[in-house]
């Protein structure tokens, strides 16, 4: 399946797009709110500035994916692979990364307010400038992720403890 009978066929009312291989497909500015995306292969896949809010992305491949300015508020990201992902100024609002693999990802001006991130690898992530508010990163792997500037209010810490800056 290419994009554009992936857009088709969302448009005619299909949501169920499970295992889909979509390796770079430009997707930017599409619309595919609530479609199941689980375990697709979006390897490379080009979709900045689209809108995949309370989209099933389990377990799909991301790798380099380009997702700035994507919208994925109440998306389920759990044990996706977003390695190397760019989600600049990306909204994850209440998102479920839960294990997710966000190693180098860049998340810098991202929106990640109330998601959970319990478990993810964020090893060499940048988080600058991220909201982090009230975001759960328990038990997360953050070894050398660039937090600098970025916005804690009742978040959850890889240690079980809170950080309550900026609140």
């Amino acid at each position: 399946m290419n994009a554009d009978e992936l857009k088709q066929r969302y448009l005619a009312g299909e949501r169920d797009f499970h295992e889909v291989d979509l390796r770079g497909a430009d997707l930017r500015k599409a619309y595919l709110c609530e479609a199941n995306l689980s375990r697709a292969n979006l390897h490379k896949a080009k979709l900045s500035g689209a809108n995949l809010s309370g989209t099933n992305l389990y377990q799909a491949n991301l790798m380099k994916a380009e997702l700035d300015q994507t919208i994925l508020n109440d998306a389920i990201l759990s044990g996706a692979d977003l390695q190397g992902a760019n989600l600049h100024r990306a909204s994850l609002i209440k998102a479920d990364l839960s294990r997710a693999n966000l190693k180098g990802a860049i998340l810098k001006h991202t929106f990640l307010a109330g998601a959970n991130l319990r478990g993810a690898q964020l090893d060499r992530a940048h988080l600058s400038w991220a909201n982090l508010r009230q975001a759960d990163l328990n038990q997360a792997h953050l070894n050398k992720a660039n937090l600098s500037g970025a916005k804690f209010c009742r978040t959850i810490m890889p240690d079980g403890s809170n950080k309550n800056e900026d609140c």
